[in-house]
């Protein structure tokens, strides 16, 4: 009894080190978003997809998804990035990447987005804000 206990014990470190080795591979990272293609009416129950442009800093920033905090008719929306830890990046300078946030309203009225442009001198956060209509 003793012997499985061990070798179960022995199996589960191996796996619990395999984890955290692949975790130490890469960081999530928010990058700000460049440009948006807004429509400024949907329709209710609709899915639409709103392309979203972003700057791919390197070889080693990989889209995740997009950060979409809801707040009532507000959403705050950023890109969510995997960053690999490799010391060989190659840096880019315009290496513009377009992703489509898929949005479903599900009720009448005016949202409010507010799209993460970064940060400004004095460290705060900055937004470029659309409002759009769901007449229908």
């Amino acid at each position: 009894m003793k012997k499985i206990f061990y070798l179960f014990l022995l199996g589960v470190s191996l796996i619990s080190c395999q984890l955290n080795d692949y975790n130490d591979g890469y960081q999530l990272v928010i990058l700000p978003v460049a440009e948006v293609e807004m429509q400024t009416a949907f329709a209710k129950d609709s899915l639409t997809n709103i392309p979203v442009k972003y700057l791919r800093p390197s070889n080693c920033h990989f889209f995740e998804d997009f950060y979409y905090e809801k707040n009532g008719f507000t959403r705050f929306v950023a890109i969510y990035c995997s960053k690999l830890n490799k010391d060989n990046c190659q840096s880019f300078q315009n290496d513009t990447i377009e992703v489509p946030l898929k949005f479903r309203p599900t009720e009448l009225g005016t949202y409010q987005f507010k799209f993460w442009t970064g940060v400004n001198a004095q460290g705060q956060d900055v937004y470029e804000d659309y409002e759009v209509e769901v007449n229908h």
